[in-house]
């Protein structure tokens, strides 16, 4: 049996990991590399995680899916020395009450063994479905792909929905638009992470003192929520130039140099009605975090149960 799977997230890996046995899968993805919002930029001697800085693991089945990479190292602990930090106002320290995960050396690291013995296809933009069960058609914009017995997406919801659209997919959610700064200064806080009071910064991240990482001079700044909203249709020179003086602002220095990067769902706020869809007499499925709210962790249970559900089908 042909599988072809749409996006390389987490939610594509695990698919990977509990569908391998069911015949042969394929990967197709858009960017450059594998992890979804699980992302790091790379440039010139810097390096910024500039997707989720960070996730948890409550769900039982997740933590247990976590261990073989807490184990080898791939995915460790983060224990950032915290702060709070406001105009005008005086820093205290903050604290978390429960395990926050990165991957290492890279955000993505730990993902890519998942997909180890599959087919994957990066840069490439699927555009549209076609054909019957058992002979569907994926096209992109370098040709068509196919044929498979199965499409499955762990695209981003907006995607999934074009994909399906002919095919009664009507599960909904409603996302949060983020934006983040990736800069480079030579400013050294004594902090690693600094949760932001102000109108347009919510947090900053020393990108180079996390785990593995070797680029001391790195600096992440997310956007507050609301502002995001407010300026997600902006022009993109306006909003790093005035995300850019808040961070500035904030910290009391310049950076070296700063790039915008904009999600346009960066996290759920209100999930779909269910964790996954699944059309067995059509040979079509669907997972990702729009299941939830705990980005990650929703993305794993979402894959998790479509896969389920396909082995139950019968």
């Amino acid at each position: 049996m042909n599988i072809a799977i749409i996006g390389a997230g987490l939610s594509s890996a695990t698919l990977c990991q509990n569908l391998g046995a069911l015949g042969t899968l394929t990967i197709f993805e858009k960017s450059r590399g594998m992890g979804g919002r699980m992302a790091t930029r790379q440039g010139v001697d810097a390096a910024w995680d500039h997707g989720a800085p960070c996730f948890i693991a409550r769900d039982s089945g997740f933590k247990q899916f976590l261990q073989p990479f807490l184990k080898d190292q791939t995915l460790t602990e983060w224990h950032p020395k915290m702060t709070t930090l406001g105009l005008n106002q005086k820093p205290y320290k903050r604290t978390w009450f429960e395990p926050h995960y990165v991957g290492q050396p890279t955000m993505n690291q730990w993902l890519k063994p998942l997909f180890a013995g599959h087919a994957v296809e990066t840069q490439c933009d699927i555009q549209s479905i076609y054909g019957a069960p058992g002979k569907w058609y994926l096209a992109s914009v370098d040709g068509v792909h196919g044929p498979f017995d199965w499409v499955l997406s762990s695209a981003p919801l907006t995607q999934t929905q074009a994909l399906f659209a002919d095919f009664n997919f009507d599960l909904t959610a409603r996302y949060q638009a983020g934006f983040t700064l990736l800069c480079q200064m030579t400013f050294s806080p004594s902090w690693d992470r600094a949760v932001c009071q102000d109108a347009v910064v919510a947090e900053l991240i020393l990108s180079g003192r996390r785990p593995g990482r070797h680029h001391p001079n790195t600096l992440v700044v997310h956007a507050q929520d609301q502002w995001a909203s407010e300026q997600i249709a902006s022009e993109p020179a306006m909003v790093e130039q005035t995300l850019r003086r808040a961070a500035e602002t904030l910290l009391n220095t310049d950076f070296d140099s700063a790039k915008l990067h904009r999600w346009r769902d960066a996290s759920v706020i209100e999930p779909a009605a269910s964790t996954h869809w699944l059309q067995p007499t059509l040979q079509l499925g669907a997972c990702g975090d729009w299941g939830g709210t705990q980005g990650a962790e929703s993305a794993f249970i979402s894959a998790r149960a479509l896969a389920a559900a396909m082995a139950n089908k019968g």
